[in-house]
């Protein structure tokens, strides 16, 4: 059983490994968010939608919108190019928890074409560094092994990383350790490289939490692409779900196994593209004081939204917070609601969403991210509180800028409001966007436990947001129309590409549909390593 136990191990660490360094490597140009096949072909099809609206009475428009767009896209396309350039194995930087025998992980990554210069190892446990290092001078190996605290490690140090292996072996929350700590200091730091891939391990989840109720609060805000298929058998909706709140955190946990694996699938992408740049963002003094509110206000209207209390039934729709009867439409927000309501605060999704930069902790900076996405209920009707967090600039800022084709209705999506707050974030924040395709999933048994690995394929896509100017400037970056139509494809396709793994991202950015030509990418199953191996013995 040993034997068999260590094999798996081994068969699962080769095929994590080398996706990742494929993934960077020989499949490096499609593992890019963006592609100039796909920005030429986006461009083509919505310039041939624009002509057409216009007809032949506008010549002189399209031929000057032509001239702008030509020389725009080569212009861009330069850009793109000096951001995405290739990468041979032997250049890659790989980091990786030692455990007692660092040399299962260095052959594979060395047969694999990494050299043994850009690795790290990472041991915190004094008794089990010992025994790595004495491994590493028996087999004469030197590479960089350091004792000490994984997560201090990328919060004090300024390497970057193409690849980081993080085989936590516990469940993604655990008492004993903060798998959490160190993916929020990972992203946080920026401690991998613009196109990276990271690898998580997490055992199945122990006794140590009601695992039901941790996947109802992420679960209970989240539309269709984001929910195993199991949750149609419950079949409520998410302001159901989150009133429901127990009766939905014992369905979970009567499937826990399908619900734990898609919330690892689908938490760790939106932590790095939505979460923490959110944080990001709102830390900021100068976005604070230019754009929202000055610090003592800020956190006085953030207050008042979150205990806001209704005075009259009759105007309980009108009143109640906006956020409480869509769910899903803000759902980082009432995701860190639900944690409030019902975790006590030491709970680790307590802490973690407590976190503090600059004054500024996720949670505060989930409900203004969210707000900010949903500017265009400010004038609903609605109690959105949009208003209420905007300085008079930012305000001004949104209201005035909008995409010179909305009202012709062109596109499959009307491009909304949240695309500009998104880009503002994108900026600033520095997301990690993860690409569904790319994404590869394993999970195998090792002696009694369950394990699931994933590796997560991220890009920067700094072709698109360093493209842009600071937001003071937008106005007169987004009135040359060819300028809009650049960051409109690159939006498509990011979105394309990474919509089944976070469906909030870029919402309302498709220039056409997801059939026919112009589809998406798909999101793999799992795959059950102890299935495959019965398969070959049988």
């Amino acid at each position: 059983m040993e034997t068999y136990t260590q094999n798996i191990k081994n068969e699962a660490r080769k095929k994590l490994i080398k996706h990742a360094i494929d993934s960077l490597t020989i499949e490096r140009k499609k593992s890019y968010l963006v592609s100039k096949e796909h920005f030429e072909k986006i461009t083509d099809h919505f310039n041939s939608l624009l002509f057409r609206a216009l007809g032949n009475k506008n010549f002189e428009f399209i031929s000057q919108y032509n001239w702008l767009f030509f020389g725009g896209k080569n212009s861009w396309f330069q850009f793109f190019e000096n951001n995405c350039k290739p990468k041979e194995a032997d250049e890659l930087k790989v980091l990786y928890l030692s455990g007692p025998e660092p040399y299962n992980d260095i052959e594979i990554l060395c047969n694999n074409g990494i050299r043994l210069e850009n690795i790290w190892a990472i041991e915190s446990d004094k008794k089990i560094y010992e025994q790595a290092l004495k491994s590493l001078i028996n087999e004469k190996i030197q590479i960089k092994i350091h004792r000490g605290s994984l997560a201090e490690f990328f919060e004090m140090t300024n390497h970057e990383f193409d690849i980081v292996y993080f085989d936590a072996c516990v469940p993604i929350l655990s008492q004993g350790q903060s798998p959490l700590e160190i993916l929020k200091q990972i992203f946080l730091n920026k401690r991998l490289a613009s196109l990276s891939a990271l690898i998580t391990n997490f055992s199945e989840p122990g006794n140590n939490y009601n695992w039901g109720d941790i996947l109802a609060t992420w679960f209970a805000t989240k539309e269709s692409y984001e929910v195993p298929e199991k949750d149609d058998e419950f079949g409520l909706t998410s302001f159901e779900k989150s009133i429901q709140f127990e009766r939905y955190s014992k369905f979970i946990n009567d499937n826990i196994d399908v619900y734990y694996d898609t919330f690892l699938t689908h938490f760790i992408p939106a932590m790095a593209s939505e979460i923490i740049p959110m944080w990001q963002l709102s830390s900021l003094g100068a976005v604070q004081n230019n754009h929202l509110l000055n610090e003592k206000v800020l956190y006085r209207e953030l207050n008042n939204i979150k205990n806001h209390k209704v005075n009259s039934e009759k105007e309980f729709i009108t009143e109640v917070q906006h956020y409480l009867l869509a769910v899903d439409s803000y759902p980082l927000l009432n995701w860190a609601r639900l944690i409030n309501e019902h975790f006590s605060k030491d709970h680790q999704l307590s802490r973690f969403i407590k976190s503090t930069r600059k004054k500024m902790n996720i949670e505060d900076a989930l409900y203004i991210g969210s707000l900010l996405k949903r500017f265009e209920e400010s004038d609903s009707g609605f109690k959105t509180f949009i208003h209420n967090i905007c300085g008079d600039k930012l305000k001004e800022t949104l209201t005035e800028l909008d995409f010179f084709d909305r009202n012709l209705r062109l596109t499959c999506d009307i491009p909304m409001k949240n695309i500009f707050i998104e880009l503002l974030i994108g900026l600033y924040g520095h997301p990690y966007i993860a690409h569904a395709e790319k994404n590869f999933g394993l999970k195998y048994k090792a002696k009694q436990t369950w394990m699931y690995s994933n590796v997560f394929v991220f890009d920067q896509c700094r072709y698109l947001y360093d493209y842009l100017p600071t937001l003071d400037l937008w106005e007169s970056f987004f009135e040359n129309l060819s300028n809009q139509t650049i960051i409109r494809a690159c939006i498509d396709e990011i979105r394309r590409n990474h919509l089944n793994l976070n469906s909030e991202l870029f919402k309302w950015g498709f220039i056409e549909g997801v059939c026919g030509p112009f589809n998406c990418s798909g999101l793999s199953e799992r795959i059950n390593l102890n299935n495959l191996q019965k398969n070959k013995e049988g």
